[in-house]
């Protein structure tokens, strides 16, 4: 059976441009999800690369006046100086779990005077929840850090407290360390942030570590293959049905296509002439004897049948 000769009715041809239809929005939705997954995939990669490599230099990745380049996103860097705690910013809306919380972000001084700022980790909300109960003080005096470093988030626009800001965005968090700052000035913030991984001297209380990001790729790998699999479904279904159409056509042409026996007017079952009937014209009439009737008495029957 060529289901493709159903091509020559209008209706099934219509069926088929829908199947079509739906088959290639599907496509473009499943070509969208296979993108997305590519992107998620290469926002990974710095992450899988670069998260366990040993400790670099600072200015060998981040030299001042750069930004962390997308490929040395988590490169570990190890740097020393002082923290600047008068410049303590947090970050607010900072969920872990159920619990709400904050960021703390404290500036690093170096050597040439720049500042690489430290996420030092995270702290709940207090019994007000518009700021932690305490924050603990980073080490005083020359200390040793190993950090993980991370690109500036966009900037959240909003009313916050006095040193606090909404995202880890670049211009807020200059804004924030310049007013906590003394009067001398604000150091030059480097081109990027970091995540404490180390200290040296550690202290005994500090905020809650950031834990290791996990490596997940989504779901889009599974909606690429359902989008696929809904277009490949269109069009079997069209198939399926022009199948099964043409079934039932060759059924009913079975059913109906032999020849008819016994709908004249009193025929008798079998196709033999009812007695009294007149048989059918054109045909010999020995060829029309009954079983268990003799000639003589065939012929007179006909002979009567047709008066004479």
């Amino acid at each position: 059976m060529n289901v493709l000769r159903l091509l020559r009715e209008p209706r099934w041809l219509r069926g088929l441009a829908v199947a079509v239809l739906i088959a290639l929005v599907c496509c473009v939705l499943g070509r969208w999800q296979w993108h997305r997954r590519a992107e998620r995939l290469a926002a990974n990669a710095p992450l899988v690369q670069n998260y366990d490599d040993a400790p670099v230099d600072v200015g060998s990745v981040l030299p001042a006046g750069r930004q962390v380049p997308a490929e040395r996103v988590w490169t570990p860097v190890r740097v020393t100086g002082r923290y600047a705690p008068e410049a303590t910013v947090l970050v607010r809306n900072r969920p872990r779990g159920d619990e709400f919380g904050y960021e703390v972000l404290v500036p690093f001084v170096l050597a040439d005077g720049t500042a690489l700022v430290v996420d030092r980790g995270w702290l709940p909300a207090g019994d007000d929840s518009s700021a932690p109960d305490a924050v603990p003080a980073p080490p005083a005096g020359q200390v040793s850090v190993t950090a993980r470093l991370r690109q500036w988030e966009d900037d959240k626009r909003g009313r916050v407290p006095t040193g606090q800001v909404a995202s880890i965005a670049a211009d807020a968090v200059a804004r924030a360390v310049a007013e906590g700052s003394p009067a001398t000035g604000a150091p030059v913030l480097l081109g990027g942030y970091a995540v404490l991984a180390a200290e040296d001297p550690s202290p005994v209380d500090v905020p809650a570590p950031a834990a290791r990001p996990a490596v997940d790729e989504g779901p889009h790998l599974a909606y690429t293959v359902q989008w696929f699999g809904f277009a490949l479904t269109a069009l079997v279904v069209w198939g399926v049905a022009g199948r099964r159409e043409l079934a039932a056509r060759a059924e009913a042409a079975v059913g109906t296509g032999g020849t008819t026996v016994g709908t004249g007017p009193g025929d008798a079952v079998g196709g033999e002439p009812a007695p009294g009937a007149r048989a059918p014209r054109g045909l010999p009439a020995r060829r029309r004897r009954r079983e268990g009737v003799d000639e003589a008495a065939e012929d007179a029957e006909l002979d009567a049948a047709h008066g004479r």
